[in-house]
């Protein structure tokens, strides 16, 4: 029993390390009403950061049926920066759906910037629903690399 529980340490501690070590960027999306100016923080997420990886996470908009879908999209085939092609590229979409489809989306915006200089993006997306605009964003910032 004792080494059944040593190897089961092991393996857990074996996995967080693991876990610990993939690179990743922490991206936060916020929504403000332009005309009352308050805004509110919908949730964060971590990215997985890998060549042609999505990271996609749905966060519902208070008071409406919709959703405010980001995606964060890794790919070494984009851009032809002087410092390499590989890139990220920043998405939001309004959606009645937590799904990410691009074409079914009522609102859609897109940043992309090289991956070889990223320390923060932002991406910004105006909207009109139930007569008040409002600016979404996202903002990724560079987290954990090894």
């Amino acid at each position: 029993m004792k080494t059944l529980s040593c190897g089961c340490a092991l393996l857990l501690c074996a996995s967080m390390t693991f876990a610990q070590s993939s690179n990743a960027d922490r991206c936060t999306v916020a929504a403000a009403d332009m005309q009352t100016k308050k805004s509110v923080e919908l949730g964060s997420f971590t990215t997985v950061i890998a060549e042609e990886e999505l990271t996609t996470k749905a966060f519902k908009l208070p008071r409406t049926a919709f959703f405010i879908v980001a995606s964060v999209f890794y790919t070494d085939e984009s851009m032809a920066s002087e410092k390499g092609s590989d890139s990220v590229s920043l998405e939001l979409a309004l959606s009645k759906s937590k799904q990410r489809d691009v074409l079914r989306s009522v609102s859609w915006a897109e940043a992309e910037m090289p991956l070889s200089t990223f320390d923060v993006g932002r991406v910004t997306m105006l909207i009109k629903l139930n007569g008040s605009a409002q600016l979404v964003l996202m903002e990724c910032k560079k987290d954990v690399r090894h």
